[in-house]
């Protein structure tokens, strides 16, 4: 199976807010026959700098054959960034309207 980096907003919101929409979405994607990666796939240090968790995320990233991307991820700077290096490296590129996946 393909596996796919999920990418959300997460600065400035509820961590548990965005631990239940990731739930929803692996459920969703393994649903489409895809191993579902997220930013919290991973150990994750709270006191870690925006800098530090995204180069985490990126090697994440870059491991998967595709990334979705989450709602309001135009509104994040990180969202933004995984987008960037997705279509630097080919990696297939999944929106979602909510909740509904484009695919």
């Amino acid at each position: 199976m393909k596996k796919c980096y999920i990418s959300l907003p997460i600065t400035g919101r509820e961590i548990e807010e965005v631990k239940r929409e990731i739930d929803s979405l692996k459920h969703v994607l393994r649903n489409n026959e895809y191993i579902p990666i997220s930013p919290f796939d991973r150990d994750v240090d709270f006191n870690a700098t925006h800098e530090q968790h995204m180069r985490e995320d990126i090697k994440l990233l870059l491991d998967c054959d595709a990334i979705l991307m989450a709602r309001d991820w135009e509104h994040s700077v990180g969202c933004r960034a995984e987008l960037n290096v997705a279509l630097a490296c080919g990696i297939k590129i999944i929106y979602t309207t909510n909740p509904t996946l484009l695919w």
